[in-house]
């Protein structure tokens, strides 16, 4: 087999009676062969030569790889948009405060307010007009544009992006853009910085009201005198208490979050791995002796033939059969 020349190079040109450079310049051949076959497709299709001893010496993703990122995808885009509109977390006033905010709307429904993505931007937006000013509308207005941008519109661009790399064929300095365009998706995509404002914001809102109770110590008789009465119940039985709470919208953009990192990883991992094992078979096919150091340096997906072995179908070259 001539694609395993390189291994034993001296003793292929001993027993087939050849000199070493027609034999060198076969290798070279064979490795621009390679090269050719990859030279404008899709990562999704990218053909992995393997050099050893082993009888089978080709790998490409499986088929399944494929459905695994459309179904990723389908599910990460339904989970972000989903997780605009749900409600982040709610905010309940309790105590004397409370009483008083619910008595403005109907059965005390009021005391409680629930907050999603979109809801926040529209609330950025109605305070800029409330102020009136062009320097407030601007300002505002910019904060809310980067919210929607960075949480609605950059999600579903990188997940585009995934597709684009996985499924359309591509020459090497065009992957090599394409993922320079997933970074800047990566670095914009601002999911997580919400979900942990979100969560630290649930776990300190509450502080302010604790600071405020502290100066009603003195109406804490009167107040448990009332709810002996039945006047007021045990949970009002302060001037002020702000409990919140994370709703299901966070855990469905924590998830969505979730989903986004690990379709990134993939696809990110295997169109590296054709990028460096494209670089290094054109670079071999280039040298002039087999001393050269990226001849010595067999181009491997080393993390594909290591914990994610399971996502390549190894074959022969030249089985017709796969």
């Amino acid at each position: 087999d001539k694609r395993n020349l390189l291994s034993n190079y001296k003793h292929q040109a001993n027993n087939n009676n050849i000199s070493n450079a027609e034999l060198w310049s076969s290798v070279r051949s064979i490795w621009q062969e390679q090269g050719q076959l990859n030279q404008q497709v899709s990562v999704r299709n990218y053909i992995f030569f393997l050099e050893g001893e082993s009888s089978k010496n080709c790998a490409k993703f499986r088929k399944s790889v494929t459905v695994l990122i459309m179904v990723l995808s389908l599910i990460s885009v339904v989970l972000i948009v989903a997780g605009c509109f749900l409600p982040l977390f709610s905010t309940e006033f309790l105590g004397i405060v409370g009483l008083a905010i619910g008595f403005r709307g109907n059965a005390g429904a009021n005391r409680v307010s629930q907050y999603s993505l979109f809801g926040f931007i529209q609330e950025i937006i109605e305070i800029s007009y409330e102020l009136n000013t062009n320097n407030d509308r601007i300002g505002l207005g910019t904060i809310g544009g980067i919210f929607l941008l960075s949480c609605l519109v950059v999600p579903l661009v990188q997940v585009a992006m995934l597709l684009v790399i996985w499924f359309q064929p591509m020459s090497f300095h065009g992957r090599s853009r394409s993922l320079v365009a997933l970074e800047h998706c990566v670095a914009w995509e601002l999911l997580g910085v919400v979900l942990l404002g979100c969560f630290l914001g649930v776990k300190r809102m509450g502080m302010p009201a604790t600071l405020v109770n502290e100066q009603c110590d003195e109406l804490q008789e009167t107040f448990d005198t009332m709810v002996q009465y039945g006047l007021l119940t045990q949970e009002h039985s302060k001037c002020i208490d702000l409990l919140s709470r994370l709703e299901i919208g966070s855990f469905v953009t924590l998830f969505a979050k979730l989903i986004l990192m690990g379709l990134t990883y993939l696809v990110k991992l295997a169109a590296t791995e054709a990028q460096q094992d494209s670089f290094m078979r054109k670079r071999r096919s280039l040298a002039l002796s087999p001393d050269d150091p990226y001849v010595m340096i067999a181009p491997v997906p080393k993390h594909f033939l290591g914990p994610l072995r399971c996502l390549l179908d190894v074959w022969r070259e030249g089985d017709l059969s796969w």
